[in-house]
């Protein structure tokens, strides 16, 4: 017997490794959302005589900790899988190692990074709030922003200093704490004699575990005794009037503001049918604490001045010489506390004008309402100044917004617009602009004192 070849060399069969290709991410890129990736396998080039696909896994990690992982057994030489997490994943970076294997012991890796974006809105809440320790901070009435029933006075707020200083905190893994310090506010429904500071009671005493979650227009507090602003409020109704306590409270956002590090943000509840609450928080330093102090007129040529255009001092202003003439002006103390309250002392005498029953211009004794008697209170917003109360002013008190006394009606408040607000070396300067009726514009230069 005998045989020959053919004079070539026989041709190895090559087995390669499986070859991955990976699609899209198709969902799963926003906290909360099923996680989707299609992976398309292939057993490699080996002419369909060698190996076949054989198994496939993968580990998804968040920082070096798996968070996610899965493996099945495979067939064939082409293979579609699919990898599917039911509710995704939290925000964070993530990365996706996958591994596969044929028959044969050949082996293949490809791994991806990917980022799942919070789904919370732009605005941040994470952080201490407080209530805005202002009047009105809270109030109810029978309609949507409504005061009509009740709303916290500016001395609510230095009297109830034990709830004002109550801080919310939101933090980023979803929690929520209530830090009530060693007092907060009761009321007689949480079984104490009179309504007052004391201290906190379970289950409203922040001594719990609670959770939140947060959408652009709800915010929703999750544990028995969660709560922002009173403790009686819940979305039944209230506690004081039968309501059971809730073991979770939405609140509807009407307003969210950030000026500087100051952010603000108003929650609403129905508590039951026709009863509307409102609860004004801010996180950082309020607005006001700018201008909270002492101030006087700045004594300086042009702290008074007057003309048809803002800013403008075409019409008047006050001289140098006028500051020591006027000096009985130019002592007036102008108070912003921290509580929202405001204080005129002019002393003795003050700068008066004809229009307030005197034969000539001069110093004087002050004359009611402008000489700091009433009971006033403000807000600042960051651009406008509100003082309430008859009487109420800085500068010339005959400045007001209608028009000029006493050819208008003395109107509750008056409103300015601060168009300087500055600080050096802890002096603190303010600028401050109001249209006393259609073109007449006056400025008031004042200084910290």
């Amino acid at each position: 017997m005998w045989a020959c070849d053919n004079g070539y060399t026989d041709v190895p069969v090559v087995d390669t490794p499986p070859i991955i290709t990976l699609g899209p991410i198709t969902s799963g890129l926003t906290e909360g959302q099923d996680f989707k990736i299609d992976i398309t396998l292939s057993d490699g080039i080996d002419e369909g005589r060698i190996s076949t696909l054989a198994n496939f896994t993968y580990t998804i990690t968040k920082g070096g900790t798996t968070v996610n992982s899965g493996s099945q057994d495979l067939s064939g030489d082409n293979q579609k899988v699919t990898i599917e997490v039911k509710g995704g994943f939290d925000p964070g970076d993530y990365n996706l190692d996958i591994r596969v294997t044929d028959s044969n012991g050949n082996e293949s890796t490809e791994n991806i990074s990917f980022r799942v974006a919070s789904s919370r809105p732009a605005f941040d809440i994470s952080g201490v709030w407080t209530m805005e320790p202002i009047a009105g901070a809270m109030r109810v009435g029978p309609a949507p922003g409504s005061s009509e029933w009740w709303q916290n006075s500016s001395g609510d707020v230095s009297a109830r200093a034990c709830f004002f200083d109550d801080k919310y905190t939101f933090n980023n893994d979803g929690s929520f704490k209530i830090d009530m310090g060693g007092l907060t506010w009761l009321e007689t429904w949480q079984g104490v004699a009179a309504d007052g500071c004391g201290i906190p009671k379970s289950p409203f005493d922040g001594s719990k575990n609670y959770t939140y979650t947060y959408t652009s227009t709800t915010l929703t507090l999750i544990g028995e005794g969660a709560h922002i602003g009173l403790a009686k409020v819940n979305n039944a109704g209230e506690i004081s009037n039968g309501a059971a306590i809730a073991n979770q409270i939405a609140y509807t956002i009407v307003e969210q503001t950030q000026q500087g590090n100051t952010r603000k943000m108003t929650l609403r509840i129905e508590a039951g049918t026709g009863v509307w609450w409102d609860f004004k928080l801010i996180s950082g330093p309020p607005a006001s604490a700018a201008i909270v102090g002492k101030w006087k007129m700045e004594p300086v040529e042009a702290a008074l001045s007057v003309g048809p255009s803002a800013g403008s001092r075409e019409w008047w202003f006050n001289t140098t010489a006028d500051v020591a003439t006027r000096a009985c002006f130019f002592d007036d103390v102008y108070t912003f506390e921290a509580n929202g309250t405001f204080t005129i002392d002019m002393g003795a005498q003050t700068w008066l004008e004809t229009w307030q029953g005197i034969s000539a211009d001069g110093c004087g004794t002050p004359k009611s309402p402008h000489n700091g008697s009433g009971s006033f209170t403000y807000i600042y917003d960051g651009g406008t100044l509100r003082l309430i109360g008859q009487g109420a002013h800085v500068g010339l008190p005959k400045a007001v917004n209608a028009g000029e006394l006493p050819n208008v009606a003395l109107p509750g408040e008056v409103t300015y617009q601060v168009v300087g607000l500055t600080e050096t070396a802890g002096v603190k300067r303010m600028t401050v602009q109001v249209e006393a009726g259609t073109g007449v514009w006056w400025t008031f230069k004042l200084i910290s004192v």
